[in-house]
């Protein structure tokens, strides 16, 4: 059975034994309830950021793409070749960074598409 700690400590205080999740962890198995193992969901998103559209602009070699400059807080804005066309300028979007796999195993990297790095 999978439990998170916010769930948890809606039933007991756990305040006094969480200075790690694995501390936790061995204070339960030492009650007599086996942790199987620990898992930090936030991990799945540590490569998936809030971007703000800087500048829009057309794919020199493909009609339906758009070239979008995407400011993710790293200093100089991210160029990303998007397919979608209901974004503008100044509009926050998700920006999936190389390094994140999305559902289905989907692992984002750079690559050129359509010779147009992104």
């Amino acid at each position: 059975m999978k439990v998170s700690l916010k769930w948890l400590n809606q039933y007991v205080d756990v305040s006094e034994f969480f200075t790690t999740p694995e501390r936790l962890a061995e204070i339960i198995t030492q009650a007599g309830l086996e942790v199987e193992n620990l898992e930090d969901p936030s991990q799945k998103y540590k490569h998936v950021v809030i971007g703000q559209v800087v500048e829009l602009g057309k794919h020199p070699d493909a009609d339906k793409l758009t070239l979008c400059q995407v400011d993710t807080g790293e200093g100089s804005p991210r160029q990303i070749v998007c397919g979608a066309k209901n974004h503008k300028q100044g509009d926050k979007v998700v920006v999936a960074t190389p390094g994140a796999v999305l559902p289905g195993d989907f692992a984002i990297k750079k690559s050129k598409i359509r010779g147009v790095e992104s």
